[in-house]
């Protein structure tokens, strides 16, 4: 079992919790600190760009998920040289699924796990741990000013020029004169526009308005003359602009008639998914890349999906998200290249020797006897001579079988046709019959 994590795989579960509720709210939380303090950094230096704070978000989540990273890299390199032969073992088996073969099957298996003291889980721990971090990383990049104080205060200056709470029937009719409902789609609000109960609500749909559409609210809401709400809006739109695009915007926005600078994003998303996905599976063993291995034609489609899945997500949802995306996998890519070249230089023996400790340490802790890589040979041997000792007695059955049948239509077709018909009549007789 060959694992490695990629964002494409868990990304629709991601935008899905955003949308209903914030289940991963807790960690979001943490995770919302954490790009508030790299947003006041960015400010002490005069930059209030929420790209440049996505990169350095991206950068420090990364670094603090490196260990899982190389664990789960670790594990990866283990299983590249456990598959060829649990590969194998299954090809061995192929087509047999009577339970005595199963049960063989899975018991030579466990051997050869045992053997490089690792398991058919091995890596399933990290992947669990950083699923929910993932998860929650995308429910902040989706509605940075619902996690970043320092980002909602500008959006909260508006909500209370404009009346607070007190606006919602405003608002919403602002959404449904202009057509702007799809923004009210994109953000944590449920039911549409009938569901913008709360201030906080409010902010969400406020957060996706591009320049025009921010002339459109100030003029609806008379705000022109209003010196606080139109700092708190040239603040927004200069911090949601990056190399020209706005973030908030999604870049297939305007239709696949208008081609525009935003594009750039989706397409970057592709490339480096790309990248990452032939790094990552780069650590895979040439032996696991052959037509023979099931896995190989996975691999080779999700070298096309996956980076196809990049651009459509990119070009779907706002370009924040692209940003995060691309910087993600540009990082990901280096640490792989260091993790390639760091585990091609590692000691194989030693590792296994490692994997066993560990797993001993494990195993004495429930009571049970420990294993080396001599008896876990010892006991796929085993496992390998009473397969064969079955397989002897099933031939020898049979040729038995066959000789007792060969015997009984040489005895019973000799002889005249009067003598083969007495021959019945006494097994009838003897028989009752």
């Amino acid at each position: 079992m060959t694992l490695y994590l990629d964002e494409e795989v868990i990304v629709l579960t991601a935008l899905f919790l955003t949308k209903t509720g914030g289940i991963l709210g807790p960690i979001a939380e943490i995770m919302g600190v954490i790009m508030d303090a790299l947003f006041k950094f960015t400010q002490n230096f005069g930059v209030v760009n929420i790209g440049l704070c996505i990169i350095l978000f991206t950068l420090v989540t990364r670094i603090l998920m490196f260990p899982l990273s190389y664990r789960q890299a670790r594990s990866q390199k283990l299983m590249s040289i456990v598959q060829p032969e649990v590969m194998a073992i299954q090809k061995k088996y192929s087509g047999k699924t009577d339970q005595q073969s199963m049960m063989m099957q899975n018991a030579e298996i466990k051997a050869v796990y045992d053997k490089y003291g690792t398991s058919m889980t091995g890596g399933c721990l990290q992947l669990v741990i950083q699923m929910p971090i993932i998860l929650a990383l995308y429910q902040v990049i989706l509605n940075i000013p619902a996690y970043v104080p320092s980002v909602k205060q500008y959006f909260t200056n508006i909500v209370g020029a404009i009346g607070g709470e007190g606006s919602i029937s405003a608002v919403k009719s602002f959404i449904e004169a202009n057509g702007l409902e799809n923004l009210v789609n994109q953000a944590r609000i449920s039911g549409g526009v009938s569901g913008i109960a709360t201030s906080d609500h409010i902010i969400d749909f406020l957060y996706r308005l591009n320049p025009a559409q921010w002339d459109l609210f100030t003029e609806n809401f008379n705000l022109a003359g209003n010196a606080v709400v139109a700092d708190s809006i040239n603040n927004i739109i200069n911090m949601n602009n990056f190399f020209g695009i706005n973030l908030a915007t999604a870049p297939g926005a305007g239709g696949l008639a208008n081609p525009n600078i935003a594009w750039l994003i989706p397409i970057l998303a592709g490339l480096s998914q790309w990248f990452s996905t032939k790094l990552m599976q780069s650590q895979q063993n040439n032996s696991l890349q052959g037509d023979e291995n099931p896995m190989a034609n996975t691999m080779k489609t999700m070298n096309i999906m996956f980076p196809l899945m990049s651009v459509w997500f990119c070009f779907t949802f706002a370009s924040g998200i692209g940003v995060y995306w691309i910087a993600s996998s540009f990082i990901m890519g280096i640490q792989q290249y260091l993790l390639n070249a760091h585990f091609s230089k590692m000691d194989i023996d030693a590792m296994i020797k490692q994997n066993i400790e560990k797993n001993n340490a494990k195993r004495a802790k429930k009571g049970l006897p420990p294993i080396n890589e001599k008896t876990a040979e010892n006991q796929y041997k085993k496992l390998q001579q009473k397969e064969q000792r079955d397989e002897e007695r099933r031939q020898a059955a049979l040729e038995k079988t066959k000789e007792r049948v060969e015997e009984s239509n040489k005895y019973y077709n000799t002889g005249s046709i009067s003598e083969r018909a007495k021959m019945v009549q006494r097994y009838n007789e003897k028989h009752n019959k």
